[in-house]
């Protein structure tokens, strides 16, 4: 009499191959989502440092805020960062970026306006690692 289906055995061996591929893909995924994230995150902060930079070559002065460059009509929307992990100088960072707004950080000591995420410029975020 043949049986028709599959044997206990044989379903459990499909489970663990399975469980197998599984766990093969998801870090490879993370890694993949982390680089898009640093990528999205490093677009984000030169397209506000770039309207920063043509704010104050046209007004002569710096912007209140980033938003004062939306109104101004140098941004068409805030950029939002993604939520999850980021390179930071080559290195995954250990806390999820959450959707905080980017900072901007007026002129001082000699340092030029720029934008920043979590204390962190757009060259601070990187593929590559630092000797910084």
């Amino acid at each position: 009499m043949r049986q028709k289906g599959f044997a206990t055995l044989e379903v459990i061996l499909m489970v663990v191959v399975i469980a197998i591929l599984a766990s093969i893909a998801v870090p490879r995924f993370s890694e993949v989502s982390a680089k898009a994230n640093t990528a999205k995150i490093q677009a984000d902060l030169s397209t506000i440092d770039t309207a920063i930079a043509v704010y104050q070559l046209e007004k002569g002065k710096d912007p209140d805020n980033i938003a004062a460059l939306v109104t101004a009509g140098y941004l068409q929307d805030t950029p939002k960062p993604p939520k999850g992990y980021a390179y930071i100088k080559g290195i995954k960072s250990t806390n999820e970026f959450s959707a905080d707004d980017y900072d901007f950080v007026a002129k001082n000591n000699n340092v030029e306006a720029h934008a920043e995420l979590g204390g962190k410029k757009a060259s601070d975020f990187s593929l590559t690692k630092s000797d910084n």
